[in-house]
């Protein structure tokens, strides 16, 4: 058997944790051939040259011609998405190319050449399963990969407590629902750190807030575990959209020994180890208790990655999807 993985240059993040790592360890622990190949620099032989065809968030003219040579060559294809592009909403940067009517009819079209589709989340499977013509669909979350995110030792909640953020441009919405909160808890005895989000977007935001730049997946894996963060923080604006979204982020922050701060209306983030709030206010309550000292950081911690272990660990996820290969 063997696969290739067409990724975007444009998607590296969701391409590491829904194809290349998932499909990487599997292919190392089952024995079979795995290729990684640029969808933009992809040509006939790439395609004719496999068994099966692995595309992640495919929406491009590229990945829609690579699909249908594939289909051409009776090559099995995988889509994979984990996000609900067809609905990105106007206050993500990323809405103007997505709600280009041409993208929108190449997003739908990919489940007419698709033999599996696989989602992230619950949710996407509800939202994209009317679009599917009834193929084959599986609900494989974002899993936690050991060798990649070694879990740190957790240390006790430093004096003044750590807030670690990570997002990018798209995600300056979901900042803006506590804006007010997380100003105020700037000016209390903390250190908050954004990374991903450019400087210059940020001129609302307390001048003490510090800034770290994206660079790599795992140069960010990297700051996770040198940053030796207490808490990780995850607001989202409520939507369709990101209704959608999975937890990644909590994993990382459990895996570097952080609980996480999230908006209990995502049921994604409903998971041990994280501490959900229902309004903004509850948000500043909850970072009020920490800095008094009254929140047990290693328990939560402890709790989060005991679920990480039984239910998110990613050869406990691979088996569906060594399932799925087989099947086809």
């Amino acid at each position: 058997m063997k696969a290739t993985i067409f990724t975007s240059s444009k998607s590296q993040a969701t391409d590491y944790y829904r194809t290349i790592g998932p499909f990487s360890r599997l292919a190392l622990q089952k024995k079979f051939e795995l290729i990684i190949c640029s969808q933009e620099k992809a040509v006939w032989h790439d395609i004719y040259n496999t068994d099966i065809v692995i595309i992640q968030r495919p929406n491009s003219t590229a990945s829609l011609g690579i699909m249908a040579d594939a289909k051409r060559m009776g090559k099995a294809i995988i889509i994979d998405f984990d996000d609900h592009l067809l609905n990105v909403p106007e206050d993500n940067p990323a809405s103007t190319y997505f709600s280009n009517p041409q993208v929108q009819k190449q997003i739908q079209d990919t489940f007419l050449f698709a033999d599996v589709i696989i989602v992230s989340t619950q949710k996407l499977y509800d939202l994209y399963k009317p679009l599917s013509h009834d193929k084959p669909m599986f609900v494989i979350p974002n899993g936690w990969t050991p060798t990649d995110l070694p879990m740190t030792k957790v240390e006790e909640q430093h004096n003044p407590p750590r807030f670690v953020w990570r997002g990018g441009s798209t995600h300056f919405a979901d900042l803006h629902t506590i804006k007010e909160q997380l100003n105020k808890a700037m000016e209390l005895d903390t250190e908050f750190t954004f990374f991903g989000m450019p400087k210059f977007m940020m001129y609302d935001f307390s001048k003490k807030a510090n800034f770290v730049e994206w660079n790599s997946m795992f140069i960010y894996f990297t700051f996770m575990q040198r940053i030796e963060g207490d808490y990780g923080y995850y607001p989202l604006v409520r939507n369709e959209f990101n209704e959608g979204k999975s937890n990644i982020f909590a994993i990382e922050c459990l895996a570097n020994g952080m609980p996480v701060l999230a908006d209990v209306y995502f049921k994604e983030f409903n998971i041990p180890g994280v501490m959900c709030y229902g309004t903004p206010h509850q948000f500043y309550d909850i970072v009020l208790a920490i800095i008094a000292g009254n929140i047990n950081k290693v328990s939560l911690v402890k709790d989060g990655r005991k679920y990480l272990n039984e239910v998110l660990h990613i050869d406990l996820l691979n088996q569906t999807r060594y399932k799925i290969l087989k099947g086809l």
